[in-house]
């Protein structure tokens, strides 16, 4: 192929796409991520303070949100292959499985 085509075909598939843009939508996620972690810490605190049992109410939330970052933490770390993302992805998927293991156990207890 010839540079002309080439630089066709990026133009028709890129269509739409600003990378600036996108680059800013995936940090505005990854600060919502944040944020939304800080929240259910908070609320678990809470719950700590009002209920004789805050696991049992926060650790669904608690799963829910280091599933996701660990889901994107090991993806990360097989695309890219860095110790920081390898780091990332071990540790959130550590607290997965311990909320995981709480959320469950909080049911037959």
């Amino acid at each position: 192929m010839d540079k002309n085509t080439v630089l066709e075909k990026s133009k028709k598939e890129n269509r739409g796409y600003d990378e600036r843009e996108l680059q800013i939508t995936a940090k505005a996620w990854q600060f919502g991520g944040a944020v939304g972690i800080i929240i259910c810490g908070l609320a678990m605190m809470l719950l700590g303070f009002f209920c004789d049992s805050p696991m049992k109410f926060g650790a669904d939330n608690m799963m829910i949100y280091f599933g996701m970052l660990a889901a994107v933490s090991v993806f990360k770390a097989i695309k890219l292959k860095k110790l920081s993302d390898i780091f990332l992805a071990v540790a959130f998927s550590g607290f997965f499985i311990f909320f995981a293991v709480t959320f469950v156990t909080s049911f037959v207890k």
